[in-house]
């Protein structure tokens, strides 16, 4: 009984805080701070909240023994797409922040440059502006985390030349886009783009194939074209592993993705023309991207 009692006192002393579920995506106006004003403006334009800080803030709270203690609400750089993650997780291995002065450059650059690009209804839930990062999977300019897109080097922006500029816009526009590719739309696409490389290793699954078995498993390209991971389909081994193919499907639209908005349609002809796995497989993200209304090149 007199623990049912103390029970029952600690869960009545957390609901003592009204604001546990607080909205912590949002950008509050500091007018004395040229950074976050601006941040807030782009928000209040925008509907984007934009951070130069992984920490959002803290909130007093009561844990279940009735003992009080700080939460810190913080960006989670977890990388999330949901179902069984093949492969070592993608995720941030180190960060810096940003310099403040280097944020409104940024948020110019995502104005003019990347919002024009994106369809119609694409959910942003947050923006974090670092300097460097590194990551296990996806490159030193951009990351999908569980609840915001994690965007590097902001302070060498105005210093780009137009080759670093488009990977960098490719980067970040694969970020943004993966999970509304993969939301389940565009599942009859994705089917075929898998099956383009799947119809050349009929004996077990193409993705996370290791590389010095291809000779092994792979089976019906043309005369004359050598086993290589791109002979069946895929731009290149898994970033995370280099010693097999993409180890999950969605990998393998990730960089074809990222791929498909860094080049233009002509650059990508010059690099892939005389491939035809990979030709039909960027049609087919070519098409998907066409039917999101993407303002591809």
């Amino acid at each position: 009984m007199v623990i049912a009692l103390t029970l029952s006192c600690s869960k009545e002393e957390t609901t003592t805080f009204n604001d546990y579920d607080k909205n912590w995506l949002v950008v509050e106006d500091d007018a004395n701070d040229a950074s976050t004003h601006a941040r807030y403006l782009f928000f209040k334009e925008t509907g984007i909240p934009v951070f130069a800080n992984d920490t959002l803030g803290s909130q007093q709270r009561i844990d279940v023994f009735g003992k009080e203690y700080i939460h810190y609400e913080k960006l989670s750089m977890s990388y999330s797409l949901g179902g069984i993650q093949s492969g070592a997780p993608p995720l941030v291995q180190s960060f810096s922040y940003c310099k403040k002065e280097d944020v409104h450059a940024a948020l110019t650059f995502l104005k003019s440059e990347i919002i024009p690009m994106l369809p119609e209804g694409i959910h942003i839930p947050s923006i974090l502006l670092v300097e460097n990062m590194t990551s296990n999977a996806f490159g030193p300019y951009a990351f999908k985390g569980f609840n915001t897109i994690v965007i590097a080097q902001v302070s060498k922006i105005p210093g780009m030349d137009a080759a670093t500029r488009a990977n960098y816009k490719g980067a970040i526009l694969r970020a943004i886009l993966t999970n509304t590719i993969l939301d389940g739309r565009f599942n009859s696409l994705l089917d075929k783009f898998y099956a383009v490389s799947r119809k050349y290793v009929p004996d077990r699954d193409a993705y996370s194939l290791y590389i010095y078995s291809l000779n092994t498993y792979v089976k019906g390209l043309p005369a004359g074209v050598p086993i290589t991971t791109q002979a069946i389909g895929f731009l290149a081994t898994d970033p995370r592993n280099a010693y097999y193919t993409p180890m999950s499907t969605w990998m393998d639209v990730c960089m074809y993705l990222e791929a498909a908005v860094v080049n233009t349609d002509t650059q990508f002809k010059q690099k892939y023309g005389d491939n035809q796995r990979i030709m039909d497989k960027y049609a087919i993200m070519r098409q998907i991207l066409e039917q999101m209304n993407l303002k591809i090149q």
